[in-house]
């Protein structure tokens, strides 16, 4: 597995989710969903594509 950062493609899936590493072993995106070791992490750059991960970065920031 590469390191985590704030992007992870789930295995099998097709959207970007926001996720927040916080050094536990079970790290959950902004969705919900939990990661595991077979999913792609990528750049903290790369745009979220869940609509889900959108709304609630939308209600957390107040948009």
């Amino acid at each position: 597995m590469t390191t985590p950062t704030t992007r992870v493609r789930l295995h099998g899936g097709r959207n970007t989710h926001a996720a927040q590493p916080d050094g536990s072993t079970a790290i959950f995106t902004t969705c919900g969903h939990i990661t595991c070791p077979e999913d792609h992490w990528l750049p903290a750059d790369e745009p979220v594509t869940c609509p889900a991960c959108k709304r609630a970065i939308a209600k957390e920031t107040g948009r």
